[in-house]
């Protein structure tokens, strides 16, 4: 949880949002964005702001999807997902069209 502002969502809604969206690539992401990631493969995912190095970890993919999306909230940005550090889903939209 990032500074206790994480809601926590469940599983179908994450789901939902990740078959919203079309998959893109990493270059969709703009700075300031929010990214969770999945470098490894144990189920911790990485939390960072684009293009930092990561400055959060979250445990469980449910709970990095909903962290990322607090923070990316709080700060007027996009949130993304990547698995495979190639391609992304946008798993939160809070930019406005002019940015």
């Amino acid at each position: 949880m990032l500074n206790g502002t994480a809601r926590i969502e469940s599983a179908a809604q994450t789901e939902s949002v990740s078959r919203e969206e079309n998959p893109g690539s990493l270059s969709n992401v703009q700075s300031g964005d929010v990214l969770v990631s999945h470098p490894t493969a144990v189920r911790e995912h990485a939390i960072s702001i684009v293009p930092h190095a990561p400055h959060a970890i979250s445990a469980t993919h449910d709970a990095a999807v909903s962290d990322g999306r607090s923070e990316a909230d709080a700060m007027g940005v996009d949130a993304w997902l990547t698995e495979d550090q190639t391609h992304v889903v946008k798993v939160a939209s809070n930019r406005t069209p002019a940015e």
